[in-house]
């Protein structure tokens, strides 16, 4: 099987299989019903329905009528843990390999971020403002065109960065880099990519950010930086679009 890109439904198939193959959920147990895993993992029920196919599929957990989703023997968890996700070697951060762990790291992502927005509007010079406007355009390019337009993406944020002048923030920004990739590629890997929604949301979310970093508005970069991410958060998370 080649390598694919990672998809949340596979980051929750993967938590949900070290729950069985720890025995917090034994042979023959009930498992939470799509609502609660929903609650639980705070994600959508999609999401909850792809992973729980995938472990139904593999003979992880059977199907009861009326009852519910029950985990089954043991022969067929040893045989996942024999033949793990086959995803491409570089799709998942070691660091963020689970829904709590991308829970955390968006919490420190809309942070870093909200703040390098601010830096960058009260330091930008010129040429910043030229380069960020056209990996604007770059991206706006990407989307119109099918293409997920990943890299572009990565090199706007990156960008924003370098134009706080600051070699601590961007030292930092460099540091999440990997992260912050994954984070932008989950977004891009979602069922609903080819949504008419999805050009809107682009759009909408990346141009505040970069109108206020050319008029020096620090507070407004920081509050459109935040809310850009946030909006990338939950439809990740939950599926929203607006």
């Amino acid at each position: 099987m080649s390598p694919r890109r990672v998809r949340m439904s596979d980051v929750l198939y993967s938590d949900i299989l070290k729950q069985i193959n720890s025995g917090a959920f034994a042979t023959d147990q009930r498992l939470p019903s799509e609502k609660e895993f929903c609650e639980r993992f705070g994600v959508s029920r999609p999401i909850v329905r792809e992973a729980l196919e995938r472990l139904r599929a593999e003979g992880l957990i059977r199907s009861r009528q009326g009852a519910g989703s029950f985990v089954a023997n043991g022969e067929a968890h040893s045989a996942a843990v024999a033949m793990p996700l086959q995803i491409a070697p570089d799709a998942m951060p070691p660091q963020i390999n689970s829904i709590v762990a991308i829970q955390k790291f968006y919490a420190y992502r809309i942070s870093l971020e909200g703040e390098l927005a601010y830096a960058a509007a009260q330091n930008r010079q010129p040429a910043d403002i030229k380069r960020i406007g056209s990996l604007l355009q770059d991206i706006k390019s990407s989307i119109s065109s099918n293409t997920q337009g990943i890299e572009e993406d990565l090199e706007y944020h990156e960008a924003i960065a370098q134009a706080t002048h600051n070699e601590f923030f961007i030292a930092a920004w460099n540091a999440a880099r990997v992260h912050i990739r994954f984070l932008i590629e989950l977004a891009r890997n979602l069922s609903t990519l080819g949504s008419p929604n999805h050009s809107a949301s682009v759009r909408s979310s990346h141009e505040p950010i970069f109108e206020c970093i050319r008029d020096g508005d620090a507070e407004g970069a920081r509050a459109r930086m935040r809310e850009h991410i946030t909006r990338s958060q939950e439809r990740v998370f939950l599926g929203k679009w607006i």
